[in-house]
């Protein structure tokens, strides 16, 4: 194309109240990491590039950088929707391509969802400390699609983007007929003149306007205007994934290529001592059998099946590891250690430990749960390359950037030689926020330069060496006043921190230690209901099972208990479930409405037959506010079936409804699956289960009929991806108790009582 281009960032800056668009002469060093527009617009030569997201070719095609991992979501949809909508552009000649890794494409929002300082409407201070911060994360240019965080941090990216693009070819068309700006009117990817009558594609200017200097302030769409952002559109990649063109991970295929087997330690996060290889090695097909370190053996073979039937076949001695989990003797451990005298207190609102000692706690209840797997329906896999000092890695990951560090310490490289390819995710749930899949792959191809290798994980070794949601026990008290208020709340919890077992083995900008990690409570630290006198303490564990991010993590079990205990107190106070969490709900709370909705659809207070029960469960995740109600049905026999869950979700300001409500659906069958079946076992720091007969999911036949209801309510658009897990186990562990009288404290509930 011949054309001269500057280097842009666009990224969403609060100040002051506003958005605006800015640029890298404002901006801290971003590492001389290139130029996202130009990375981006190298793919497609013949189309020209308006900035890291958006180019533009000849003929009108305009392709969207998808800068988050797509694992069935929906974000290569909704992203695009956004920069769609502000640049006024066709939806039907829109396409979507993944972005190469650049810092451009950092993740804000995993920073307490881009406001850390709380709202910047109309606050210089909070404002101008957001931005500040935002530059500190963008030196740092962290990709990650975790937190159920993509749309939130693309709303204050995306939309100046497709803004400024749009008023760049509003320059270039101004320009070309001599005429002002301010005239000149856009409609479906055409800038038009309504005074001459005359028009341009976007694909006649995009040269033009490439040359144009971006805005500093765009001006944003109304929502009362939105074409596009809020209606179910088609998804952009349901025809690939119909017609067998979608490209997974597991699809990556090159010539000459190596397909490899993994081994780990049996002890789960175990290093290896020694391994007896000779058996694999003299098998037909195997090509080598490789040391990966102390964590891992790799077999490659001629084929998948091959590499994994030779794996079994490689015995492996483990380094000893001290106290080796025992899940029996680690959670009577667990109980004991909430009496610890010294934990770390993450809130003492009030006078609560005077008010429960002296006036004593109406109720006390212990709640425990499991470790679980991520049973991602494609197995942990990634393909390297390495040749001529060049590393290539094709990584279905959550954690772009991450993996090109780490790709590039695995193979002893600076990260301008190594490229990632980011492909579609057959699941994600926080396990491809890991690199020890990436690491495997990257240890294997350095040891084979010129010969790619494909590593992927059979389910045995997925299950077995998964970096598992925490297990973990709390205890809460409470005590109740005659009007049915809480008076004083105490929760003492005991598990895992997440983020200090993730930074000890992935580079990470959080803190790692847990004593300083609330994040271990959401759904408790972060309590829904207004309780003047509340305190909540953790009793850090440390043991050598890892631990990971897990399709909604702390909140699956910190909302477990509260909303268990919610119904215990309300039966202790003699209140029907629903009133007592409305009485306790602060007045101008958005849960009162999306409570009363979920009671209404689900019929609540209506009579049921014997047998039957109903419970609900109101919480928060990731700002998006749900309350479910379950129905149940439990036979002569003491078998459970969930017959239906009723579901009401504010998620702020609606992208794309469908989506939000298959988000919905597949959360609740993931939350029922883990509260009815999940668990890991271990004995002697070995994981018990395999795969799925041992580590089950629910069948469609048991599926229940689920209804979901959207009630949004304003605002910014909030999380959806992993937010209607946490309510599932609470509501339904209620729902039994008004079936039985039974109450339910312990994880996994199964399916038979």
């Amino acid at each position: 194309m011949g054309i001269t281009r500057r280097r842009v960032i666009y990224a969403g800056l609060a100040v002051g109240g506003g958005l605006v668009v800015y640029s890298a002469s404002r901006m801290l060093d971003t590492g001389g990491d290139g130029d996202a527009r130009l990375k981006f617009g190298a793919t497609t030569p013949d189309s020209t590039p308006l900035n890291a997201w958006i180019k533009i070719a000849p003929d009108g095609e305009i392709t969207m950088a998808v800068h988050r991992a797509e694992m069935g979501q929906g974000v290569a949809t909704a992203l695009p929707m956004m920069l769609a909508e502000e640049m006024y552009a066709d939806w039907d000649r829109i396409r979507y391509e993944f972005a190469p890794v650049d810092k451009d494409y950092y993740n804000f929002a995993v920073m307490s969802r881009a406001r850390p300082f709380g709202e910047v409407e109309g606050r210089f201070w909070a404002g101008l400390g957001t931005s500040l911060l935002r530059q500190v994360f963008h030196a740092r240019g962290d990709s990650l699609t975790l937190s159920s965080t993509s749309i939130i941090d693309a709303y204050d990216t995306l939309r100046p983007a497709g803004a400024a693009a749009r008023m760049m070819l509003i320059a270039a068309a101004a320009r070309r007929w001599n005429v002002p700006a301010e005239q000149l009117l856009t409609e479906r990817s055409r800038v038009i003149d309504p005074e001459s009558g005359q028009s341009a594609d976007y694909g006649e200017l995009a040269d033009a306007a490439a040359l144009e200097s971006p805005p500093s302030n765009p001006v944003l769409k109304d929502q009362a205007d939105y074409q596009i952002v809020g209606r179910s559109i088609p998804r952009l990649d349901l025809p690939e994934k119909v017609d067998g063109s979608a490209q997974f991970a597991l699809d990556v295929k090159l010539p000459d290529m190596l397909y490899g087997a993994v081994v780990h330690s049996p002890v789960a996060g175990g290093r290896i001592e020694s391994f007896a290889a000779a058996t694999a090695e003299n098998m037909e097909g195997v090509e080598a059998v490789l040391a990966l370190g102390d964590v891992a053996v790799a077999v490659l073979a001629r084929d998948t099946w091959t590499a994994q039937k030779a794996a079994e076949q490689v015995r492996v001695e483990s380094v000893d590891v001290l106290a080796p989990v025992n899940s029996a003797e680690l959670f009577d451990a667990y109980r004991s250690a909430l009496d610890d005298p010294e934990p770390a207190v993450f809130r003492d609102d009030g006078d609560t430990l005077n008010l429960l000692q002296t006036a004593g706690a109406d109720l006390t209840a212990t709640y425990q749960w499991p470790y679980l797997a991520h049973a991602c329906m494609e197995p942990m896999n990634c393909t390297a390359l390495f040749d001529n000092g060049q590393l290539t890695v094709w990584a279905p990951t959550q954690a772009l950037s991450t993996a090109q560090r780490t790709a590039a310490a695995m193979a002893g490289l600076d990260p301008s030689r190594v490229t990632v390819h980011r492909t579609l995710l057959g699941g994600g749930f926080g396990r491809r926020a890991e690199m020890d899949f990436v690491e495997r792959a990257v240890a294997a191809a350095v040891q084979v330069p010129g010969r790619p290798v494909k590593m992927t994980y059979s389910r045995e070794q997925d299950v077995q060496h998964d970096m598992y949601r925490p297990a973990g026990v709390a205890r809460a008290r409470a005590r109740i006043n005659d009007d049915g208020t809480i008076l004083a709340l105490d929760y003492t919890m005991t598990t895992q921190s997440v983020v200090a077992s993730y930074a000890g083995r992935t580079p990470s900008p959080r803190p790692s230690d847990p004593r300083r990690d609330v994040t271990v409570a959401h759904g408790v630290y972060d309590l829904i209901y207004a309780v003047p006198n509340m305190r909540l303490a953790f009793v850090p564990q440390d043991t050598h099972v890892p631990v990971g991010y897990w399709r909604s993590t702390s909140s699956s079990y910190g909302i477990f208990c509260v909303e268990s205990f919610m119904d215990e107190l309300a039966a202790q106070a003699g209140m029907d479930p629903v009133e007592f969490r409305l009485t306790n709900l602060p007045a101008d709370a958005r849960h009162r409405a999306v409570l009363k909705l979920a009671a209404e659809r689900a019929g609540w207070g209506e009579p049921m037959a014997s047998g039957r029960g109903r419970g609900v469960a109101l919480f928060e995740k990731a700002r998006t506010v749900i309350a479910q109600v379950v129905d149940i049905s439990i036979s002569d026999a003491g078998w459970i079936a969930v017959d239906r869950v009723v579901c009401v979700v504010d998620p702020g300001q609606l992208i794309h409804p469908d989506i939000v409500v298959a988000m919905m659906e597949g959360g609740i069958v993931y939350g029922l699956s883990a509260a009815m079946l999940g668990e890991i076992t271990l004995e002697q720091g070995q994981v018990r289960q395999s795969n799925f007969h041992d580590y089950r999911e629910l069948g469609m036949a048991e599926a229940p009929d689920i209804e979901v209801h959207l009630l949004p309510q304003g605002g910014r658009p909030e999380g959806v991806g992993e937010t209607a897990v946490p309510g599932v186990a609470p509501a339904l562990a209620n729902a039994v108790f008004a079936a039985t009288g039974k109450r339910i404290r312990t994880l996994p509930i199964g399916q038979r009582i």
